[in-house]
């Protein structure tokens, strides 16, 4: 699971800078319809790497209608995903669709006559691919298209790698028709952008003065890493078996993670790799507190609690953590604004029991904090943070998707 000791930069748990490895990845099954001009096309389901882009069959195996012979010049105007999280530009009057899955958002525009396609696929990625990965992956959407490239893969001036290419496909008479495509993979700050785009090539002279316009509007911001706050009114303290949800702690489920109280537990999942989260309920803050907490592993992520933990104005976090992990390991850490220092090394014990339940206590009084996991004591140290928080619960994960069951919370 690659777990190594805290940093004390800015950067997030242990100053990780691993680069997404494509043959350590889980493999994902997502299907993605298409319209490729006159042609429509869509796909069975495929196993890729979790970072990559799962493309469609090739087009002959969906029969379309006859070409259209006067297609209508292109005018492209701005498109904004609902959130504003991504943008572009596209073709007017183009009809869009949409599709989620876990860690991946989809969005296909069709043209009226069906005589064209742009699709974006975006795709979680924590840290960015190298060159490397990012033409293994521009080079698996071409093979999953069916697709022949026409040049060499080339990068412009913006760090987006692209190429175009050619196929084929079968309209509903039997006959062939050629089509153009130009495929290219762009890295943003957390996510990777793969933008497919495809004409009958008797059409190419109509994307093409728009194709290059349409890439270099194509803009993904990143997603929001404060924690969202509960929406029930703070109580004093908590204490929580999780047979309803009544807002006391956050739900969401998004690109990054999946989070519910749902058969009885409060589950935190975390879709990408490399990456923490931590959930507090709504409480009143305040300095000495205890949290004790029944919690088991849903995969190969540090699971544990947080003390004292409070968001600063520029939402960077204060906090103090012991976690525990399923190679029977434990450690503490905390943070000042983001900056992470060691409280405890990274330990192995055998109280920690990998595929049960762990009952978990963690305790603040003054600066002497105390960890406890099932009945033992794990860790005690001291450190002064003077300003008030609230407990919370912790997930990390490493090189792949994972998260925690959280049962019986009990706060003091």
């Amino acid at each position: 699971m690659g777990e190594t000791q805290p940093a004390t930069s800015a950067s997030r748990a242990y100053g990780l800078s691993r680069i997404i490895n494509g043959v350590k990845q889980p493999t994902i099954f997502l299907i993605i319809c298409i319209a490729i001009g006159s042609l429509a096309a869509c796909s069975r389901p495929v196993s890729v790497p979790a970072f990559a882009t799962p493309t469609a069959v090739s087009a002959a195996e969906v029969l379309g209608e006859t070409v259209v012979t006067t297609p209508v010049p292109l005018t492209l105007v701005p498109w904004q995903s609902p959130d504003g999280r991504v943008q572009l530009r596209v073709p007017q009057a183009w009809n869009i669709e949409s599709h989620s899955d876990a860690g991946r958002a989809l969005w296909i525009w069709n043209a009226p006559n069906q005589r064209g396609l742009i699709s974006l696929l975006l795709i979680a990625s924590p840290t960015a691919l190298e060159t490397s990965a990012r033409q293994e992956l521009l080079l698996q959407t071409l093979n999953q298209l069916g697709a022949t490239n026409q040049g060499d893969i080339r990068t412009d001036d913006q760090g987006r790698m692209l190429v175009e290419a050619s196929g084929s496909g079968t309209n509903r008479e039997g006959r062939t028709v050629p089509l153009w495509m130009r495929v290219s993979v762009q890295q943003f700050v957390d996510s990777v952008a793969i933008v497919v785009m495809s004409m009958p090539e008797s059409d190419i002279a109509l994307i093409h003065p728009v194709a290059d316009q349409i890439l270099a509007t194509v803009n993904v911001a990143p997603l929001p890493t404060v924690t969202p706050i509960p929406t029930a009114t703070p109580a004093p303290f908590t204490k929580d078996t999780f047979d309803q949800d009544d807002g006391k702690w956050f739900e969401g489920d998004d690109l990054r993670r999946a989070i519910a109280v749902r058969d009885g537990v409060y589950r935190i999942y975390l879709r990408m790799a490399d990456s923490y989260y931590l959930s507090a309920p709504a409480e009143i803050a305040r300095l000495d507190q205890h949290i004790s907490v029944d919690m088991s592993f849903d995969g190969s992520a540090r699971i544990g609690t947080a003390l004292r933990f409070h968001a600063r104005p520029d939402d960077t976090r204060d906090y103090v953590v012991c976690w525990i992990s399923p190679l029977q390991r434990f450690g503490c850490v905390r943070s000042d604004g983001d900056k992470w220092q060691t409280m405890q090394d990274v330990t192995d014990s055998t109280i920690i029991k990998p595929t049960e339940v762990n009952h978990v206590e963690f305790t603040v009084k003054g600066d002497q904090y105390t960890f406890t996991v099932n009945g033992s004591v794990l860790a005690t140290f001291a450190t002064t943070m003077p300003d008030a928080g609230v407990p919370g619960l912790y997930v990390e994960t490493f090189d792949a998707a994972a998260g925690g069951l959280f049962d019986n919370v009990e706060t003091s």
